[in-house]
């Protein structure tokens, strides 16, 4: 498995949205490029605004050269899958994902994938990552700490028009995932989008948290996994309620 990891590309495409969301992030005595980790955290509407900014920054600023697991859907488009492929993304396969970690690379993971990016009306910040615990197992095979993180402002910058529960819901649409075939290929409903009111993004600071490295070494079993699971996500969701005071600070003193 080759990585493509451009740094200059990362930097260029990501510089507009520096501008444009002047993000701010905290937490980088957490961040040890001497031994690769795994960054786990919460995926913002549409998963596209939040991840150059990290994957720049963790590069570019800490020399932690992050591959991303990206859904499969991002590597459908020939066009797509060339600039998804330059942040130094790979299909979410686990082969390919262990490949990448014996290479010694650092890995960005957002358990929630693509169901946390196609967001519903009231789903902001919500952290939908159903039953997965295969990138907490990779992390333990390849003895990987964990730095969970939390990004804060991607959920507010679109105002939903059209909720996808609207046909997720519906009765007749129901009856149709009852075929095996496209209930596979909707993936239950979760790849159906909601669509913005409007295209562009408003003009919303964003917020980054990185939190302590946190080791597998002492989890032996499933249900113990189960439990750092849980807590781990307890952490990102208080880190995103510090992130809010944070930000309700700095907007004060202006």
């Amino acid at each position: 498995m080759q990585v493509e990891h451009d740094a200059k590309w990362i930097k260029r495409l990501s510089v507009l949205s520096r501008m444009y969301f002047t993000p701010t992030f905290l937490g980088a005595e957490y961040i040890d490029a001497s031994k690769p980790a795994m960054y786990v955290g919460n995926h913002t509407i549409y998963g596209v605004l939040d991840s150059p900014l990290i994957i720049d920054y963790l590069y570019n600023e800490h020399k932690v050269a992050v591959v991303s697991i990206a859904d499969h859907s991002h590597f459908y488009l020939p066009g797509w899958r060339g600039m998804v492929k330059k942040f130094g993304a790979v299909r979410g396969i686990q082969d390919y994902v262990r490949s990448v970690m014996q290479q010694g690379y650092s890995i960005l993971v957002f358990p929630g994938g693509g169901r946390e990016v196609l967001k519903r009306k009231g789903e902001a910040y919500q952290l939908i990552w159903k039953q997965r615990y295969g990138f907490l197992k990779l992390a333990q095979e390849f003895d990987y700490d964990i730095v969970p993180f939390a990004a804060l402002g991607g959920d507010e910058v679109f105002e939903l028009g059209f909720d996808a529960s609207a046909i997720v819901e519906n009765r007749w649409f129901k009856q149709l995932l009852k075929i095996e075939k496209l209930d596979q290929l909707l993936r239950h409903g979760d790849v159906i989008p909601s669509l913005p009111k409007r295209i562009i993004p408003k003009r919303i600071p964003f917020y980054f948290q990185f939190m302590p490295r946190q080791s597998l070494k002492h989890i032996q079993s499933i249900d113990e996994l189960k439990l750092y699971r849980e807590q781990l996500q307890l952490d990102i969701y208080a880190a995103l309620a510090n992130l809010k005071q944070v930000r309700a600070q700095h907007h004060s003193s202006k």
